[in-house]
């Protein structure tokens, strides 16, 4: 095959890869934050910070807001005067179109995803319960899990 048949075939697999940039799913990510006393009654009006290495965002309870995407885990801290901190550690998963990447673009679209954070998500809803530090949220539950001891 010509270099330049190799490489007219490389671009095509690069656009077509449905990489997260091209197919719309993007570097950022609505994230809805419930609070939440011990025995599940409701807290409203928790100020809550989320963070990661792409920057920090602020909600108060029950609210919303846009963050960035990212490998690395979002942090959310919630305070409210009168009431234990509650903190967790929102995992961040690896979308399942990043593994299409890999296959099907040769890792052109995986590598873009991975650097601007797109490959990746948390999940849509993080409830906290106030007075537990160190929980854990995945996206199997969305509610936190005390860590272990």
């Amino acid at each position: 095959m010509s270099p330049k048949a190799l490489l007219t075939l490389l671009s095509i697999s690069a656009l077509t890869s449905g990489c997260s940039t091209i197919t719309g799913s993007g570097t950022t990510q609505p994230i809805s934050v419930q609070t939440f006393a011990a025995d599940g009654q409701d807290i409203d009006g928790a100020r809550c910070e989320m963070r990661n290495d792409e920057g920090s965002w602020f909600v108060v309870t029950p609210g919303s807001t846009v963050v960035r995407r990212s490998n690395k885990d979002l942090e959310v801290i919630c305070k409210k005067p009168g009431i234990d901190v509650g903190s967790a550690n929102v995992v961040s998963r690896t979308k399942a179109n990043m593994f299409g990447n890999i296959i099907l673009g040769g890792g052109v679209g995986a590598l873009i995803d991975h650097n601007n954070g797109s490959a990746y998500e948390y999940p849509s809803l993080v409830k906290i319960f106030m007075g537990r530090m160190n929980q854990k949220i995945d996206d199997k539950t969305s509610a936190a899990v005390p860590a272990a001891k």
